[in-house]
């Protein structure tokens, strides 16, 4: 990772992370593979030194700026984040020294004016392509272009963009990828998730040459959607809100047991991720041809079981790839992520109203109070009694609304005329409850 002296950092091109990252979880969630990765920061150089002093601030401050400023948007896009950061600074003398070894094996030389470059000769044909037991490799990935510009990204058009991180399993990995200005992934990451951002870059290889479009991330815009839609629908089902006829369940069984293959099969090829996600879209196809609804009741028992065991390896494969399918993000009518919070917020505000309007209870005036009778003031209070037994159950699902979140980790506290909510751990929640016991 190397950071420039505007501000951005260099490496904010999201789609190389998180294809490098769908690598990750593959390898480490889907093969059972260790892997530790380790990140180089560049995070002092003359750029950085200049703008530093324009500033009043040391390089060091500066840089961690910038790096803070690039967990953020790793963390926003679900990044998993590297096992431990290597910072130049802290790896001066190690650097010098690797760089001697390098020269002294004929990869690498040095210049009249003390740069040194990498000798891409010394390796012959093998430049570029991964080889194996061998200590190091470099592997060489795909452009990003966008759509209407197909000249290549190059440093004479200043947009050229070099991210490095390191991979040690068995061997060291070396990555280039070559994207384009940072600035233009901040506008796009305003428009669209980061789970559509994330499907959109599992339907291309992380080597080939990606188009970014509005067409071409609608479609993966869309993907997600059915892919929800189809979860709702058989989830529906399962709870016996949608009358089918008959499943016929050793064809879904069997279509299951083909998709796992077939999904763990492209992860193995090259970490084919576009071919596992058109397996998994198939077997959607022939789940949703059998959830078809119904006007009449058929006396065939439910398959329920076979949906639960789709559902189940759908949203966990997808899980493990770093998109969430469950509550955690909620897909509007017109198709427009909802986040999570604001949904919360809105439900919680229309209960303190419902709670607020079932609590409250006219009240005579002065006036009217000392000239009432006896009898007149007892009429009220019985009036008064029979409103609030008629606004008991608006309280009671109040507080039955109350508890059922809590089930799902929503914590609604009522203070007063208001209310408050906190999402809690539910299982750190279970401990200390056992802990206090």
């Amino acid at each position: 990772m190397s950071l420039d002296q505007h501000g951005h950092n260099l490496p904010s091109c999201h789609s190389s992370y998180v294809r490098f990252d769908i690598i990750r979880r593959i390898l480490t969630k889907f093969f059972g593979n260790e892997v530790i990765m380790v990140m180089g920061i560049t995070d002092i150089d003359d750029k950085i030194i200049k703008r530093a002093n324009e500033m009043n601030i040391s390089p060091p401050a500066l840089a961690r700026i910038y790096e803070e400023d690039f967990k953020q948007d790793m963390a926003a896009l679900k990044v998993l984040p590297p096992t431990i950061y290597m910072r130049v600074t802290e790896n001066i003398p190690q650097i010098i020294s690797f760089i001697e070894q390098i020269i002294a094996n004929g990869h690498a030389y040095a210049t009249s004016k003390g740069n040194v470059y990498f000798d891409v000769r010394s390796w012959g044909n093998k430049y570029g392509k991964l080889t194996s037991i061998y200590p190091n490799a470099q592997e060489e990935t795909g452009h990003l272009h966008i759509k209407g510009n197909r000249e290549k990204m190059s440093k004479s058009l200043k947009n050229y963009i070099t991210i490095k991180a390191f991979y040690t399993l068995n061997l060291k990995l070396m990555w280039n990828f070559t994207c384009v200005h940072p600035e233009e992934f901040k506008d796009f990451l305003k428009k669209f998730s980061s789970d559509e951002f994330r499907m959109f870059c599992l339907r291309s290889n992380y080597r080939s040459a990606t188009e970014f479009s509005d067409e071409s991330m609608d479609d993966a815009k869309n993907l997600l959607w059915a892919i929800s839609s189809f979860i709702n629908d058989a989830n529906t089902y399962i709870k016996g809100q949608l009358v089918c006829e008959p499943i016929r369940e050793d064809v879904l069984w069997e279509r299951l047991a083909n998709t796992k293959v077939n999904v763990k099969a492209a992860f193995a090829d090259d970490f084919d991720t576009s071919r596992a996600v058109s397996a998994i879209m198939d077997l959607i196809h022939h789940g949703n041809r059998q959830l078809k609804a119904v006007t009449k009741e058929f006396g065939s028992p439910r398959s329920p079981i076979v949906y639960a065991a789709i559902i189940s390896y759908i949203e966990n494969l997808f899980n493990t790839l770093g998109i969430s399918l469950g509550e955690r993000q909620v897909i509007s009518e017109d198709r427009t992520p909802v986040m999570f919070s604001g949904v919360i917020d809105e439900l919680v505000n229309f209960r303190i109203k419902v709670r607020n309007y079932a609590r409250a209870m006219p009240e005579a005036t002065e006036v009217e109070s000392t000239m009432q009778s006896q009898e007149a003031k007892l009429e009220e209070k019985e009036k008064r009694q029979l409103l609030l037994l008629e606004r008991e159950p608006l309280l009671q699902a109040c507080d039955n609304l109350r508890r059922d979140l809590a089930a799902f980790g929503i914590n609604i506290k009522d203070r007063g005329a208001t209310s408050t909510w906190e999402a809690v751990d539910q299982r750190r929640e279970q401990q200390r409850t056992e802990r206090e016991r």
